[in-house]
């Protein structure tokens, strides 16, 4: 059995495993839509995967949720660790909060602590963090209410609620609208002043922490323009020749894994996230587990790799789609060198870039073990498994 079949199977093996495992705590069965509905009651903690996740009932336990899109707005009486390419929190957290996600939007209540990282970051009016919040992303907007302190770092951070205590920020631009208020000192890291209206309110001192010496954004943003360029000299390189010779491997199964993009981008999309963000709890999970130790060795030793390869297919259907002709065996490697050159352009642009390179990991993970699952289910018809 090749690496690529026994990573995949794994997989959907650890999926099945998490969803069928009988322990107090509750979990629901990775498909398009993980629900639980209002007025349904949880005792306990409660693990929900898929490409659309709703949390609208009560855990009285801690909630773990991960998916395409995560939307939480019921009763959560513990902590909430969620991760997603969409994730909106409008419910009620008691405890604390972890969320990561590329689009972050809280509209609801913390009882404690938040801890938020995403592209782009939105605290509205209606949002409350009864104690700290520790955030950091592209854009952080936050017209939420802090109940102690708020420790920032983003590109752009803009402010207009209080923030009951200090705030510790460091970006390339911050702004404090008419609105906001700190209620202790104000310390930032940054090239400019901070934009601060006249009818803000700092209660505290505003004290301007220098750069490291030699160091500045300017500079920083030329070495790291330098450093992503060389980076993708040997991405192109590698992935040139790694995605040949799988085309060449597995042209027919390249071709299935393609039209599932293709057919199915929003399935593909959320269950990329599923298996990008679960495999790695699974198999730490499998590791604490005397029987199970093997398959999490397998599944963290090719986890990186089938991420890394996962992108080819993506690359190939973007190819596609730039020379507007499907995938056939006559024209796979033209199609995906196609795809690469322009994927490798536009990973070089800040944002769209790191935006882009996970898109095409999500979209290729999802696919796979989407088509993995069809082949396996054909094969087992055919009785030829």
């Amino acid at each position: 059995m090749t690496p690529f079949v026994l990573f995949m199977s794994m997989c959907w093996i650890a999926f099945s495993t998490v969803a069928s495992a009988d322990e107090p705590s509750h979990r629901a069965f990775p498909r398009e839509r993980a629900v639980l509905a209002a007025g349904q009651v949880v005792q306990g903690d409660y693990f929900a995967f898929g490409p659309h996740v709703e949390i609208s009932g009560i855990v009285n336990g801690d909630l773990y949720a991960a998916g395409g899109e995560v939307l939480v707005d019921g009763v959560v009486n513990g902590d909430v660790i969620v991760a997603g390419a969409k994730v909106i929190l409008s419910g009620r957290v008691a405890q604390d909060a972890r969320i990561a996600g590329a689009q972050v939007t809280i509209t609801g209540t913390i009882g404690r602590n938040a801890t938020i990282g995403g592209a782009d970051v939105h605290l509205t009016e209606t949002a409350q963090v009864r104690e700290n919040l520790l955030a950091g992303g592209g854009n952080v907007q936050i017209a939420g209410h802090i109940g102690r302190d708020a420790r920032i770092g983003a590109g752009k951070v803009t402010i207009s609620n209080e923030i009951e205590r200090d705030l510790a920020v460091a970006a390339e631009s911050v702004r404090l609208t008419s609105k906001a208020t700190v209620g202790g000192k104000l310390r930032y890291w940054s090239e400019t002043a901070p934009s601060i209206d006249e009818e803000a309110t700092v209660r505290g001192t505003i004290t301007h922490r220098p750069l490291p010496e030699g160091w500045t954004i300017e500079r920083a943003r030329r070495g790291i323009v330098g450093i992503r360029v060389m980076a993708a000299v040997v991405s192109f390189i590698s992935t040139l020749i790694l995605g040949l010779v799988l085309l060449r491997v597995y042209p027919l199964f390249t071709r299935r894994v393609t039209a599932t993009i293709r057919e199915r981008p929003g399935s593909s999309l959320g269950w990329g996230t599923v298996a990008l963000v679960a495999t790695p709890i699974v198999a730490v999970s499998f590791l604490v587990t005397l029987f199970a130790l093997p398959i999490g060795v397998i599944l963290l030793a090719l986890y990186v790799p089938m991420v890394y390869l996962a992108r080819i297919y993506a690359i190939t259907c973007l190819g596609e789609f730039l020379l507007r002709r499907q995938f056939d065996s006559s024209s796979h490697a033209g199609t995906f060198v196609a795809g690469l050159i322009l994927y490798s352009i536009l990973s070089l642009i800040p944002v769209v870039g790191t935006l882009l390179t996970v898109l095409t990991i999500l979209f290729g993970l999802g696919a796979l073990l989407m088509t993995k699952k069809e082949l396996i289910a054909t094969l087992r018809e055919q009785n030829q498994v």
